[in-house]
């Protein structure tokens, strides 16, 4: 049975995605990391693209270009 604090945890997670996306950095670093994913998504009021796996940031995307940090 998992502890209360990573039910709690899982629930806020549901409240911070929208469209597809986490709503901030820190809901998609939890959402990408272990025991709650592997990956997950951030978008900037800008556009910019944020991609987490593991809990690290693996790319920024923003108007066709794109950095990897691997």
């Amino acid at each position: 049975m998992e502890s209360e604090l990573i039910q709690e945890t899982r629930d806020w997670l549901n409240t911070q995605e929208e469209d597809g996306y986490s709503k901030s950095h820190k809901a998609a670093i939890i959402r990408s990391s272990d025991p709650f994913g592997l990956f997950a998504t951030y978008k900037d009021e800008m556009g910019v693209v944020y991609e987490y796996t593991n809990g690290k940031i693996e790319s920024v995307h923003f108007n066709g270009k794109s950095v990897d940090y691997a």
